[in-house]
């Protein structure tokens, strides 16, 4: 994934409101469906449950595309994993994180090898870490494990259980609801599965 101009973006309305999770813990397998995540059968994108995975599916090149999970937190921890079905190795698929009022971060890794970090506000992308290749990530149509923790003015991202980065948070920044997303460069037509979204909020 060489760099590139920042892709368009696709605003759905998969991020409509939901109630949030009571238990300070929530974990989803999607082995008896995606019970309060706003699946989707749009033409551009799809978001559906098959064979005991999340699969969203994403036809439009340099567009991004994502649904929320039910569950919110402001400091915690969120996990899933992830792994590319159909498409080009440039897709990328990843976490959502503190989403609400047009604001969120986005992790993600792609299938050729890279990560990043980014942030949503009102309608344009921030890089708070740029693509970048790391040897954590399997690369192809194989599985990777994606990780994020959030304590105070800190977040931490794994791949694989290896630390990628680290960013510095307003100290004031509220919580969000957490979720998955996947993101195509400059070809499209792309399926990414997840399992085993789990989720712990401390506050």
């Amino acid at each position: 994934m060489a760099c590139m101009g920042w892709r368009w973006i696709l605003l759905l309305p998969l991020i409509a409101a939901c109630r949030p999770a009571e238990s300070a813990r929530y974990t989803m397998d999607f082995k008896n469906g995606a019970p309060g995540w706003p699946l989707s059968a749009e033409a551009r994108f799809t978001v559906r449950t098959e064979n005991g995975h999340l699969v969203l599916s994403l036809k439009p090149p340099r567009t991004v595309g994502w649904v929320l999970s039910p569950f919110s937190f402001r400091d915690g921890q969120v996990e899933v994993e992830g792994a590319l079905l159909e498409g080009p190795s440039s897709t990328d698929y990843g976490l959502i994180l503190q989403a609400g009022e047009g604001r969120f971060y986005r992790f993600a890794v792609s299938a050729d090898g890279y990560y990043g970090v980014f942030l949503y506000e009102q309608g344009s992308w921030r890089i708070l870490v740029d693509w970048t290749m790391h040897a954590a990530i399997r690369t192809g149509r194989t599985t990777n494990h994606l990780r994020v923790r959030r304590a105070g003015t800190e977040m931490i991202f794994w791949v694989n259980g290896m630390e990628v980065a680290r960013i510095q948070r307003g100290e004031n920044e509220g919580g969000g609801r957490a979720g998955v997303s996947m993101g195509t460069m400059a070809w499209g037509n792309a399926r990414v599965a997840f399992d085993r979204f789990a989720a712990v909020r401390d506050r």
